[in-house]
């Protein structure tokens, strides 16, 4: 293994690559008394279209990320959370836009059969007709209980009402449809091409030390065979650059209406780090307007231009970009207004050298408490991974952002492409 040493932070992590092709990370923490270990492939709800290097183009129903993580977890030939609890671990799984994560932790000295267990039950996959068929009505509960929920409603909307074709717009897990319309074959299929050891993460953060974890992972991997990995990349139709619904209006048995502004910003590169370096430079904008930075916030509150519970996000991705402005409020016209306005009053002054300044202090902070859980550790260590970066680049990204990059970036940024989602309450709660 490779042994990389940070001295300004004091931290220590091992970087190996196993004959299979796993990538295998193991940070070590010797004053710790609990492990986390993460077993993870980048392979989520937007990768339901695949291409490989010959053009073919393999198309799967929306949530089938999702439907294979339960899958997994719900072994057809044991209890693997029963499993797990034996040995004094906790161990969860969740899915995302684009992961899809395996975990456990423990305090206990000794992590070798955990490991092991981890590494086992995700590198095999037993399923019958009747246990998929049985998977389908628990999803599809869990699809509807999301969509009661107006708090993540309204983002799933914003997502839907922006985008034409990318599969952003559908929810993680899919729909009714799309999950009954799921099958066995295809949850095979999709498991073999993407949980190839190559084109998987096994990141630890434990104080065991990580030669004797690098044997047993190893150990473990050469006991199986797998079958030769076929790349694959996120395919994609071309996405125009208008919004796919302008206004979106939803009833719902809510108290308090919501509103959402969803803004669709262009992707200007194909550059990974310079994508993450913009994400990063439009979130220090945006917070340092839209928070208790701003010295007007709490007058915005007091005038009820905007509610306590208002919240503003953006996201620069490999394929999509975006903002989101989200409050509750019973005037949906006025907050949409209040907050296009400030977007133009931006284009004036941006971020000042000391607002910067405060902003990579604070974001600094909130990148240095991720030593302080295991559990951190493992899941942004793997994410800077699929971008290519450990955290240390990662602080380096941020303090590089001058106030001429804020400056220049916003000048540029295209606002026009945007959508209002109301969620309203029900006629008969009115």
């Amino acid at each position: 293994m490779i042994k990389h040493v940070n001295d300004t932070f004091e931290e220590t992590y091992y970087e190996g690559r196993c004959d299979n092709g796993l990538r295998v990370v193991i940070w070590h923490k010797p004053d710790y008394h609990t492990s986390s270990c993460l077993f993870a492939v980048p392979y989520g709800s937007l990768d339901l279209k695949q291409i490989d290097q010959k053009g073919n183009v393999i198309c799967m129903p929306s949530g089938i990320a999702h439907f294979l993580e339960h899958k997994l977890f719900e072994s057809d030939h044991s209890d693997v959370m029963e499993e797990f609890s034996k040995l004094g671990c906790n161990v969860n799984a969740f899915t995302s836009y684009t992961e899809t994560c395996y975990y456990f932790d423990t305090s206990a000295p000794d992590i070798d059969d955990p490991l092991e267990l981890l590494l086992d039950f995700v590198q095999s996959l037993n399923i019958s007709e009747a246990s998929v068929e049985k998977e389908k009505g628990i999803i599809d509960q869990e699809l509807q209980m999301y969509l009661q929920m107006p708090d993540s409603r309204i983002v799933f909307e914003s997502f839907k009402a922006l985008y034409h074709h990318h599969p952003l717009r559908n929810d993680i897990g899919g729909d009714h449809d799309s999950v009954y319309a799921t099958t066995k074959q295809q949850l095979e299929a999709c498991y073999h091409m993407n949980y190839h050891p190559c084109n998987m993460f096994l990141i630890i953060a434990t104080p065991i030390d990580p030669e004797h974890l690098f044997k047993v992972i190893n150990d473990n991997q050469k006991r199986k065979q797998f079958g030769d990995f076929i790349p694959l990349a996120r395919y994609l139709e071309i996405e125009p650059k208008t919004v796919y619904k302008p206004n979106v209006h939803i009833k719902m048995d809510v108290e308090m209406p919501r509103v959402a502004l969803a803004i669709k910003l262009a992707v200007n590169t194909d550059d990974i780090m310079k994508k993450l370096k913009d994400e990063w430079i439009l979130r220090m904008i945006l917070e340092t307007h839209f928070s208790s930075m701003n010295a007007d916030f709490q007058k915005w509150i007091d005038e009820k231009k905007i509610s306590p519970l208002f919240y503003c996000d953006n996201e620069n991705a490999k394929d999509h970009a975006l903002m989101i402005f989200v409050d509750e409020t019973a005037d949906a016209q006025a907050f949409v207004a209040f907050i296009l306005e400030q977007l133009q009053l931006l284009r004036d002054k941006t971020i000042d050298e000391q607002s910067l300044a405060q902003m990579k202090n604070r974001h600094f902070g909130s990148v240095m408490r991720i030593f302080n859980r295991v559990e951190n550790i493992t899941i942004q260590h793997f994410r800077n991974m699929v971008n290519g970066l450990d955290i240390f680049e990662l602080l380096k990204l941020i303090e590089s952002i001058s106030v001429e990059d804020c400056y220049a970036l916003y000048q540029n940024l295209d606002l026009s492409h945007q959508a209002v989602i109301v969620i309203d309450k029900n006629d008969e709660n009115c």
